[in-house]
């Protein structure tokens, strides 16, 4: 004699397409919920609106003026980004290969002038940061290989 048994729940019977759509748009509206928590706890933190999204990317501040630009790439920054101060302002700018800080960066101060100037490979600080006071004139010039301080050169 053979007896079978079977149990089940509604946990594993499969969802129909609307109730799949209904489970897809409560996932997407919880992921909103973690990433507003997250920003909200920094400011500063770039998150994509999902953890494959691709594509371009702006957020900005409640004035309207745009605070930060660039595109994901499967999740990750990819490209050219560029940060603003609150008036408009370019405050930097940033290249980044999947997700890594890769190539040069700018930095600028509010009125314009440029702050400093430096190269990351794979996410380090590599080759010259050159550093500038406010109104532009150089102070310091630090030259890196893979993260690790070479040598300093101070500008009187």
């Amino acid at each position: 004699m053979l007896t079978t048994w079977s149990c089940s729940t509604e946990a594993e019977k499969p969802l129909n397409p609307a109730q799949q759509k209904i489970e897809d748009s409560l996932s997407l509206v919880r992921q909103k919920q973690k990433v507003d928590s997250l920003k909200k706890l920094n400011p500063l933190l770039i998150l994509p609106p999902d953890s494959n999204y691709s594509g371009e990317y702006t957020d900005k501040y409640d004035n309207g003026i745009v605070k930060f630009r660039g595109a994901f790439r499967f999740g990750e920054r990819h490209g050219q980004w560029f940060s603003f101060y609150p008036n408009g302002t370019l405050w930097s700018e940033l290249h980044f290969d999947k997700g890594l800080r890769h190539g040069p960066n700018i930095t600028f101060y509010e009125n314009g002038k440029t702050r400093y100037t430096g190269f990351y490979k794979d996410d380090l600080v590599d080759s010259t940061w050159t550093y500038f006071d406010s109104t532009g004139i150089k102070v310091e010039e630090l030259n890196y290989k893979n993260n690790k301080l070479v040598n300093r050169k101070r500008f009187n």
